[in-house]
C-alpha cells in the first residue's frame, strides 16, 4: 500500500507540527527580565483570590506613587537648576 511522496510528506508535516505544539512556552510561569536587569515573575491576576488581588492592586498603587514621587523630585531638581542658570545669566552675567 504505497502512498507515494506526497502522502509521506503530509504525514511528516503533521508529525512536525504536533512536536512543535508540545514545546510551547507558558509565559505566565517564565521568568522575565525587567529593564533594570532583575528577573521577575509574571503574575496571573486571574488565578488570585479576591484578598490577594486587593493586596496586589495596593502594591501596584504604592509602586506607582513611589515612581511618581521620584519623577517629581528629579524633574523639580532639574527645573530648579535650569531656572537658577537662567537667572544667573540674566541678572549677574
Amino acid at each position: 500500500m504505497g502512498f507515494g511522496g506526497s502522502a509521506a510528506a503530509m504525514v511528516q508535516s503533521i508529525r512536525n507540527n504536533a512536536k512543535q505544539l508540545a514545546k510551547r512556552n507558558n509565559y505566565f510561569e517564565k521568568d522575565v527580565n525587567s529593564k533594570y536587569g532583575t528577573s521577575t515573575k509574571i503574575v496571573d491576576y486571574k488565578k488570585m483570590s479576591p484578598a490577594q488581588f486587593e493586596a496586589f492592586k495596593q502594591k501596584l498603587k504604592e509602586n506607582e506613587l513611589r515612581r511618581q514621587k521620584n519623577l517629581a523630585i528629579v524633574f523639580g531638581s532639574v527645573m530648579l537648576i535650569i531656572v537658577g542658570v537662567i537667572i544667573y545669566f540674566l541678572f549677574y552675567h
